[in-house]
């Protein structure tokens, strides 16, 4: 999805936990969660991304705990990921994914990767 100026709603297309495990980036950053809100399955904007702005959203699932950047120090150099998934999860065409482990996924969940891309776990 990208942005065209004036809107500032836009559909999720997958299930979420929390407000919290939605992440939302414009053309690549992270934006600070004050500059949305995640509301009966919509992002809406304080302000309409820019004409030709790529949004990206990741989502975490419903039990991740997490800091405000994934991060378990100041600078944001060791990263945290929860150690069970227990959504359904889908890593769509023309992206990557990567998790440290191990990792365990919950009985009658599916992680499932589409052609061209990767799931790493290491």
């Amino acid at each position: 999805m990208s942005g065209d100026g004036t809107t500032t709603t836009f559909a999720l297309d997958h299930d979420y936990g929390n407000e919290a495990s939605v992440l939302v980036f414009l053309s690549g950053v992270k934006q600070k969660s004050d500059s949305y809100a995640v509301i009966n399955g919509n992002i809406v904007f304080t302000v309409a991304p820019s004409n030709g702005i790529e949004i990206e959203v990741i989502f975490l699932g419903g039990s991740v705990k997490t800091t405000p950047y994934l991060s378990a120090d100041t600078y944001g150099v060791i990263r945290i990921n929860a150690n069970e998934v227990t959504t359904n999860t889908t890593i769509t065409t023309g992206y990557n994914a990567s998790s440290a482990g191990p990792l365990r996924v919950a009985n009658n969940v599916v992680v499932e990767v589409a052609n061209d891309s990767v799931w790493t776990v290491f």
